[in-house]
């Protein structure tokens, strides 16, 4: 069984990308689609969900949790980019030294090179050392390998500014473009799943729970079963040549569904690193600038800011900040 999870990150900022990531899990004795294994208690030997963790093991949750303040010296990304780099280093024999080498290993996650805020690489790791990610990746390759699970893929999409502002003057609506990236990864997933059955969770965004018709619309040629719908889950099963497939869209399914708590880490790192680029060519062409993490409040301080510069510059403020 093919085992995976979406979540998004970057959905209500001004500034910087809104990104959708995805784990996908092999699950090699397990086929029960219905119920999937809780991969927190199967890897328990090198993963948790605590940022604190006398055993050393990998924090895998809600990325919203694992963000921390800064407090005490230690990096707020500490715990996200230690995660992220874990699961990275389970799939490929070499670490990734830069940013540049987290983009190109989740796939479709690289800031574009025709907008001058996000070039240049940023060194990699920037929150954790790497004997620690070094460790953690050895780790968790021989938690999987004693469990019956193997990281299967992880990826991200990423989407700028101009891109959705682009989409808006088309007509587009800010709560179709999640679902884009959402479908975009299901279709790749379904491709790679080899006709295995594949469980899908997605973290459900908004009061949203019919889902029907766009599904029909992506699946035309599968034969669709409503499982469940209702305030907490919406649950469809679709069957087709390309396989079994159920998805679920389920509030805080990051944590349900481990897959989830994952994609949601690496959506917020990969958002994460895309801010760091953009901050450090503002900063370093406005004296005195604060970085900004590009949500409304704090992003229209940055856009005040830096609008002496984008003037100078002749910056397309619409390449920049999004319309919706």
């Amino acid at each position: 069984m093919l085992y995976a999870g979406i979540d998004e990150a970057g959905y209500g900022p001004l500034l910087g990308p809104l990104c959708v990531g995805c784990s996908a899990w092999q699950i090699d004795d397990d086929d029960d689609i219905a119920a999937p294994p809780d991969l927190w208690q199967r890897l328990k030997t090198a993963i948790c969900r605590k940022t604190r963790d006398r055993r050393g093991r990998i924090a895998i949750n809600d990325s919203k949790k694992l963000k921390g303040t800064g407090a005490g010296g230690r990096h707020p990304l500490a715990d996200i980019e230690r995660g992220v780099l874990a699961a990275l280093g389970a799939l490929h024999a070499t670490p990734c030294r830069t940013d540049a080498d987290v983009f190109d290993r989740l796939g479709s996650a690289a800031p574009p090179d025709s907008e001058p805020w996000y070039e240049g690489c940023v060194p990699l790791p920037c929150a954790c050392d790497a004997p620690h990610l070094s460790l953690g990746s050895s780790m968790l390759r021989r938690c999987l390998e004693h469990a019956a699970v193997r990281m299967h893929g992880l990826h991200c999409a990423a989407v700028d500014a101009g891109p959705i502002n682009d989409a808006a003057r088309r007509g587009a609506v800010k709560s179709s473009l999640p679902w884009l990236l959402v479908m975009q990864h299901t279709h790749r997933l379904r491709a790679a799943s080899g006709g295995q059955p594949l469980r899908l969770a997605v973290d459900r965004q908004g009061g949203r729970m019919r889902h029907v018709e766009e599904l029909l619309r992506e699946f035309p040629n599968d034969r669709l079963a409503i499982e469940r719908e209702d305030e907490t889950e919406s649950r469809y099963r679709l069957e087709g040549s390309l396989g079994t497939l159920v998805i679920s869209f389920t509030v805080d399914a990051e944590a349900v569904h481990l897959p989830v708590a994952l994609a949601s880490m690496t959506a917020k790192y990969v958002r994460e690193l895309w801010m760091q680029r953009l901050n450090r060519f503002f900063t370093s062409r406005v004296d005195g600038l604060e970085p900004t993490a590009g949500y409304v409040t704090d992003g229209r301080r940055f856009i005040d800011g830096i609008r002496p510069a984008l003037d100078r510059d002749g910056i397309d403020c619409t390449r920049l900040v999004r319309a919706i």
